[in-house]
């Protein structure tokens, strides 16, 4: 007899997390929490072989935002990145923009060194456009999510089985001048 109200309880609360789940996707958060993509985002530059040198002296770093919930996750991540003392071993500087257009994006890029950018959710759509802007630029694109690996840039992040996963899109990475050190490659999800 016992079984019955702890399986109809399971079973509640299972469509209560899918709900929740379901709810948090819509409203734009990220599967993996913005202070572990930050750290992510350190580990994945440092096994960049071209990052130091795209950097120069300062790690220039823009995070590009949509206004809504795309806005609010963009300024979580670039005020976690300003209290980080370095990224791969080189003092940064941080830039918020929000999104106009890709050319706009790539503008920006190419008007000083850049050595990341920061692609908030929301931008899934652009990621395509995003990518053949910044084709033949030396810039990492780091994605807030896997679906923005999948659609354009560099790297992303998805929870699997309740663990970060990093995806890696070579093709794009080959495209951004990005030459990541095998010891990455076999840690990751190649997309």
């Amino acid at each position: 007899m016992k079984r019955a109200p702890r399986r109809a309880f399971l079973q509640a609360l299972a469509v209560a997390c899918v709900a929740v789940v379901a709810r948090r996707v819509r409203a734009g958060d990220v599967s993996v929490p913005v202070a572990v993509q930050g750290t992510l985002m350190a580990k994945v530059a440092a096994f960049d072989r071209n990052f130091q040198a795209r950097s120069g002296t300062k790690a220039r770093l823009i995070v590009v935002y949509k206004s809504g919930d795309s806005a609010r996750v963009g300024q979580q991540v670039a005020a976690l990145l300003k209290d980080m003392p370095d990224i791969a071993g080189r003092p940064k500087s941080v830039e918020v923009l929000e999104w106009a257009s890709p050319a706009a994006l790539a503008s920006a890029v190419r008007a000083r060194p850049t050595a990341l950018v920061y692609l908030s959710v929301g931008l899934e759509p652009e990621a395509p456009a995003i990518a053949a802007a910044l084709a033949g630029t030396s810039v990492l694109t780091v994605g807030a999510t896997g679906s923005l690996t999948e659609r354009g840039a560099c790297v992303g992040f998805e929870l699997e089985e309740g663990k970060p996963r990093i995806y890696v899109n070579l093709r794009v990475a080959k495209a951004q001048q990005v030459d990541f050190r095998a010891e990455l490659l076999r840690l990751v999800k190649l997309v």
